[in-house]
């Protein structure tokens, strides 16, 4: 398992969805501006899905390493660094 993080910059609430492998599966809504930490196998996959008139619209998929803790503290260790 690693520790990941999501920000949601947008201005609407999204669901965020994390799927891996041995029934691994957790969901969540994030709010604007909401910054929601949590565990995943380091395998899993993330999908973003954003509200529209229609329903849930599938805005994001990526591999949940690309949401680990450590590339978020080094991206905002090179904000401070600016």
């Amino acid at each position: 398992m690693i520790e990941c993080v999501y920000r949601n910059d947008s201005s609407r609430m999204v669901i965020l969805k994390c799927i891996g492998e041995h029934h691994f599966y957790r969901e969540k809504v994030v709010m604007p501006t909401e910054v929601f930490w949590f565990e995943a196998p380091a395998e899993a996959r993330l999908e973003i899905w954003k509200m529209s008139v229609t329903g849930q619209m599938l805005h994001l998929r990526a591999d949940v390493s690309d949401y680990s803790t450590e590339q978020y503290e080094n991206s905002t260790q090179s904000l401070k660094a600016c």
